[in-house]
């Protein structure tokens, strides 16, 4: 009975010694920070689009269709040299969107124009570029959601930066008259 104890308390304390060398394994991996990857915004001024059909009218009626970015998905990935930070650093963006048919929308689809680009700690565009995208509203659906095909951005570094000192814009490609619209519709 007493052997018994013995090798009982004995596998319990390797037991123990072994979870907290887990535990110190553990730990080491808590603190390894990932790599900081570009803010992603959405810029409020760009973030909603209402079209209306050719013509004069503003009312209702006159709606193609809504739109709104709702959320935008990204990852980032390091392809860096760890001694010296030089690399690249790959970001890809895919938006989502969201759309409301309007009582002037006869082809059940909405055509839009959203954009991406790059900028630095002091706002100067490194990247843009604009993508077309088409949204259905299938049979008697008058809203529809739709995540685009992710995007690709490169950043190349000497080391001296990281992602944290880059930042991504997503909005809509919008006209000066989209763009009035927009600001009378958050004045209200």
């Amino acid at each position: 009975m007493k052997f018994s104890k013995n090798i009982l308390l004995s596998m319990m304390l390797c037991l123990g010694l072994t979870a907290c060398g887990s535990m110190d394994d553990l730990y080491l991996w808590r603190d390894e920070k990932p790599e900081p990857c570009p803010r992603i915004t959405v810029l409020r001024n760009a973030s909603e689009l209402t079209k209306f059909k050719d013509g004069p009218g503003r009312d209702l009626i006159d709606v193609l269709f809504e739109a709104k970015i709702t959320n935008v998905l990204s990852a980032c990935e390091y392809d860096v040299d760890y001694d010296t930070r030089a690399g690249s650093i790959h970001t890809q963006v895919a938006p989502v969107i969201s759309a409301l048919r309007g009582a002037a929308n006869g082809t059940r689809s909405a055509e839009m124009t959203y954009f991406v680009a790059m900028v630095d700690q002091n706002k100067k565009i490194l990247q843009k570029n604009t993508f077309p995208l088409k949204l259905a509203f299938p049979g008697n659906l008058t809203q529809n959601e739709v995540r685009d095909e992710p995007i690709s951005l490169t950043i190349v570094t000497d080391g001296s930066k990281d992602g944290s000192d880059f930042e991504v814009y997503v909005g809509f490609q919008l006209t000066r008259e989209e763009m009035a619209y927009n600001e009378r519709l958050k004045q209200r």
